[in-house]
């Protein structure tokens, strides 16, 4: 499985402390100046769809959010009951708990 080092950081720091991060709020900021205000809601293992045989196959971590409100065009598909995910693809620059940088 790839995790970029973000990621990894953030795995390690939601899977020690999920109870933390659970149904709170967070600022996710890309680098390009969009932002999303969001609730974590889960993470899951998560793969591109192909068989585990094809060369392109990969397996990564899928972060679940509920958006509560968003400042620019941020990297994700936000649902009609405004989920999205966030995966080693389109994770954000920065994230913040409480105030506090996670990343």
């Amino acid at each position: 499985m790839y995790f970029s080092e973000k990621e990894k950081v953030i795995i390690e720091t939601f899977y020690g402390n999920l109870d933390l991060f659970d149904r709170n709020e967070m600022l996710l900021i890309w680098n390009n100046g969009s932002q999303i205000h969001a609730v974590f809601d889960t993470c899951f293992e998560d793969d591109n769809g192909l068989e585990m045989e094809d060369a392109d196959h990969e397996e990564y971590t899928s972060f679940v959010f509920k958006n509560l409100q968003t400042v620019g065009e941020p990297p994700v598909y936000i649902t009609e009951h405004d989920y999205f995910c966030i995966d080693y693809r389109n994770f954000p620059d920065e994230i913040l708990a409480d105030g506090k940088k996670i990343n």
